[in-house]
């Protein structure tokens, strides 16, 4: 079953003692950690297990729900007491028993998220997987969301958006805190499936995952055994090149680069080619900074993929974080770290008035723009002439008692040319491209393009459960998660990353949805609760460009892709107390010291050259 993707079955004919020793197996060559192989002669050969009818139903009438022992786990009955909310109501496991029907059915729970990349495909092929003409009458759909587009905890808005992209031939219920996780080996990547009788409310069988063959297979073997009816042959998955079934080759073919980056509505000026030439000359401006020697380009290189090679980035003082590269920042949907600017232009604007990076003021800003650029900057902004800030301090922001001092008047007229200045410079950053690599070219269908070994760490990427986060054209989720990777604060403290933004995020002063931005009402949609979950959250990185991005995680303390695969596989185990906080997420996998060796294979492969 190689490249199968994270399928457990585990039907009633199967031991549990033959799938524990396929499960702490080294064979990283295509199931997922934890998972268990049956073998196409185990599944298509072995005899159906004996079985009676539902003795749950007396003559003809349903008895009481059936008893324990009580257990997300195989051949243990459901708990009767799960209940989950729902935009049309409370939906209750119990309510799905059905012990006097004719034939057992399948009650389909999947696991699910709105950031993870697999679920997003399982969330498009949903007609596919459970319309197939031979079981679709026999099977019911539950989803149950665990999280939103952020990482956020799952609510009715999110679920509303989630039944827009599967349809609403089942049902989609919250389950923010999981508790519909199965007690199985290892089984924590998403999405998880979970297939129930309704005779008997006994789970029959688990998936992570499943590429459509392997999840036709399994229904059709699990509606056999429960019929009493010969198993049938079910052809094995069919792989492209021989490693990836369809699902993975899917994903791997949506990670190819795009060339422009979407729209941006908030900024009136993002591609118009006069401000990006301002932009472009702006960015490497250190006079911008009020000691003359900080620019973006400080810690965004363009020799350097616009990153800086630094553990943590240099200003006018040492800060707390790594500087990820800008070179595809257009595409994110949230910007820094934690996420605390929604938009470019925003971005720009925040190191200006940051004490460790440029040091400055919005109205040191607009003075130079006044004193240097006036031409430029009204061939651009023509409608907002630029204005007499003789008389005005040197510098001052918000919370400076100068800044006090001005008349509302002058605080919106300094504003405003700050703002234009965050936009000529989003402007710039969105002309900016990168070459495709080598994993471009194979999912254009060039099979050469990569290795043997560079192919099975590709393989192995989707069997760790990467995928989930890391997908797409820039290969991220642009969601917070909690990983745990060690701080760099130069006072040695744990960085509580998103947590500490989110109490204050909706009253940001350069918000999509604010006065500044050109378009309000394209402001994303967002949950501005502290999330205990978002303790330690930072945003996911992307992974096109991580082969020079080194030093890696928002501390910047992993100088190599093997010390960072090493790290996701030891789940943060090796860290020193007191360097990192938060709860790692559930679905993150705990691979073996062979998977942490091979997977930096494929990530050295992940270029980003700047195209001049």
């Amino acid at each position: 079953m190689r490249g199968a993707s994270g399928l457990f079955f585990a039907l009633v004919a199967v031991t549990f003692a033959g799938g524990l020793a396929a499960a702490c197996s080294d064979d990283s060559s295509g199931s997922s950690p934890g998972s268990v192989n049956v073998s196409d002669a185990s599944v298509d050969q072995a005899s159906p297990p004996t079985s009676t009818a539902s003795p749950f139903c007396v003559d003809g009438k349903p008895a009481d729900y059936p008893p324990g022992p009580y257990d997300l786990s195989l051949l243990n009955t459901v708990p009767p007491d799960l209940t989950f909310e729902s935009p049309d109501g409370p939906v209750a496991i119990k309510s799905y028993f059905e012990p006097c029907a004719p034939k057992s059915r399948l009650l389909v729970v999947r696991s699910t998220a709105a950031w993870c990349g697999s679920c997003d495909w399982h969330a498009k092929h949903t007609n596919d997987l459970f319309g197939d003409a031979r079981y679709a009458d026999r099977l019911l759909r539950l989803d149950l969301l665990v999280a939103d587009e952020d990482n956020m905890p799952a609510d009715q808005a999110a679920a509303k958006r989630w039944i827009t992209r599967v349809g609403t031939q089942g049902k989609t219920a919250l389950d923010p805190a999981y508790r519909f996780q199965t007690t199985l080996l290892g089984l924590g990547s998403l999405p998880a499936y979970t297939f129930i009788d309704t005779r008997t409310m006994t789970v029959v069988t688990v998936a992570t995952d499943p590429d459509p063959e392997s999840f036709a297979r399994s229904v059709l073997i699990a509606l056999a055994d429960l019929d009493k009816a010969p198993r049938p042959t079910v052809p094995a998955p069919t792989f492209y090149d021989g490693i990836f079934t369809q699902n993975r080759w899917d994903m791997i073919r949506g990670m190819k680069l795009v060339d422009a980056p979407p729209p941006d509505p908030t900024n009136e000026y993002a591609d118009v080619p006069a401000a990006a030439a301002f932009g472009k000359t702006l960015f490497s401006d250190a006079k911008l900074s009020p000691k003359g020697n900080v620019s973006c380009a400080t810690c965004h290189d363009p020799l350097k993929s616009f990153a800086d090679g630094a553990a943590q980035s240099t200003g006018v003082s040492l800060g707390d974080r790594n500087s990820p590269s800008v070179a595809l920042a257009a595409h994110a949907r949230w910007q820094f770290w934690d996420g605390r600017a929604d938009t470019l232009w925003a971005q720009a604007l925040g190191p200006f008035e940051n004490p460790k990076e440029f040091g400055g003021s919005r109205l040191f800003v607009a003075k130079q723009i006044v004193a240097r650029y006036p031409t430029d900057y009204g061939a651009v902004f023509s409608k907002y002439p630029l204005p007499d800030l003789a008389g005005l301090p040197d510098g001052a922001k918000p919370g400076d008692p100068a800044w006090d001092a001005l008349t509302q008047k002058q605080r919106d007229d300094v504003t405003r040319v700050y703002v234009n200045v965050g936009k000529a410079i989003a402007a710039f950053e969105r002309t900016l491209r990168v070459a495709p690599s080598a994993l471009d070219r194979y999912a254009d269908g060039d099979t050469n393009a990569l290795s043997k070994p560079q192919k099975d760490a590709l393989n192995l990427f989707f069997t760790a459960g990467c995928q989930q986060c890391h997908w797409g054209p820039r290969m991220t989720d642009d969601a917070f998660h909690v990983i745990r990777f060690p701080t760099g604060r130069q006072d040695g403290a744990a960085d509580r990353g998103r947590i500490d933004i989110l109490p204050d995020l909706a009253k940001s002063e350069f918000l999509a949805s604010t006065s500044w931005s050109d378009a309000p009402s394209a402001a994303k949609t967002f949950l501005s609760t502290a999330a205990p979950s978002m303790i330690g959250a930072f945003k996911t990185p992307p992974l096109r460009g991580v082969a020079q991005t080194a030093p890696y995680g928002h501390g910047g303390k992993f100088a190599t892709l093997l010390e960072v695969s090493k790290h996701y596989g030891q789940r943060s185990e090796e860290l020193a107390p007191g360097t990192t906080t938060g709860t790692i997420e559930p679905w993150v996998a705990n691979f073996d010291g062979n998977a942490q060796t091979e997977l930096p294979t494929i990530l050295e492969v992940l270029t980003a050259d700047a195209v001049p």
